[in-house]
């Protein structure tokens, strides 16, 4: 009996031994080794991402802006599936190494499952959202977005600093960085996608000669579509679409045409000081005329 108890500790010795030797060493080895393997894929992505982004150094060009933050996107999003097959692999071969029992591995994949199941549910709604985002190009880097609506928030306004797979970032008018989930983004306006509509409505006293008025708004923006600084701005002139509304006091004409994509802005305030000045004399001539300056 002795003799059986002291075998039975030496091969219990020799098995503790040999797994310290061999399948400890492995599993060392397979982190040390998926750790590397996943810090090499970051460097690597970094540096295609930041290639892309040196690739289009001009902020101004939307179009070439938009596409390197696509691409950005896609790297960012094969980072991502890399390093997830990595960790999958990592952990399975830690747990084939173990030697733990079916049963065990079956009990613990289902507390995995559970845990992703709750805690990473919104997390990957925002995943497979930013997935649909990147794929279809709804909107890039560069872009003039409206988002939402979101609760009593309302709707989101600014320019796209940035996409990811999970969430995406607008920098507003006012200036506030908004980091918005993926998953809550249920409906989107891109206002900078291939053109962007100019509308200025100008009132005219309804005492004035309405279709004379008119010829002198077309000839401004006839005027202005000269202009080198302007011309280049424009796909379609602005014209007097018609008149748009009756008040009691004076008559709304609409000029509309069509501009580069975020050039709409710029291109309004210029039309409208120039239409200012083109019927300043308009103005003056019926205060006189009806004794307000007389």
């Amino acid at each position: 009996m002795q003799s059986l108890a002291v075998l039975i500790a030496a091969t219990g010795k020799d098995t503790v031994s040999q797994w310290l030797r061999v399948d400890l060493v492995a599993i060392i080895m397979t982190i040390s080794g998926a750790h590397v393997f996943m810090r090499l894929v970051a460097f690597i992505a970094d540096q295609q991402i930041l290639s892309v982004k040196n690739r289009n150094p001009d902020t101004s060009d939307l179009s070439a802006l938009s596409t390197g933050a696509h691409r950005a996107a896609v790297l960012g999003a094969m980072r991502w599936g890399i390093n997830f097959i990595v960790i999958a692999v990592a952990t399975t071969s830690v747990f084939l190494r173990l030697n733990l029992p079916s049963s065990a591995l079956v009990f613990l994949g289902s507390v995995a499952g559970a845990g992703l199941g709750f805690g990473a549910q919104q997390m990957v709604g925002d995943v497979i959202a930013g997935l649909y985002i990147i794929a279809e190009r709804q909107f890039g880097v560069g872009d003039i977005v409206r988002l939402g609506p979101f609760g009593i928030v309302g709707w989101a306004e600014g320019r796209v600093e940035e996409v990811t797979l999970r969430v995406t970032k607008i920098r507003t008018f006012d200036g506030d960085l908004i980091s918005i989930a993926n998953g809550q983004l249920r409906q989107n306006v891109n206002m900078s996608r291939d053109w962007s509509r100019v509308l200025v409505t100008v009132p005219l006293p309804r005492e004035s000669d309405i279709e004379k008025e008119i010829i002198r708004i077309d000839r401004v923006c006839a005027e202005m579509a000269r202009d080198p600084k302007f011309a280049e701005m424009l796909i379609e002139v602005p014209s007097v679409q018609g008149v748009d509304s009756l008040g009691e006091a004076d008559v709304e004409v609409r000029v509309a045409g069509r501009s580069l994509p975020v050039q709409q802005w710029k291109v309004e305030r210029e039309l409208r000081r120039r239409i200012a000045t083109e019927l300043r004399s308009t103005y003056a001539a019926i205060k006189v005329s009806g004794g307000v300056t007389a």
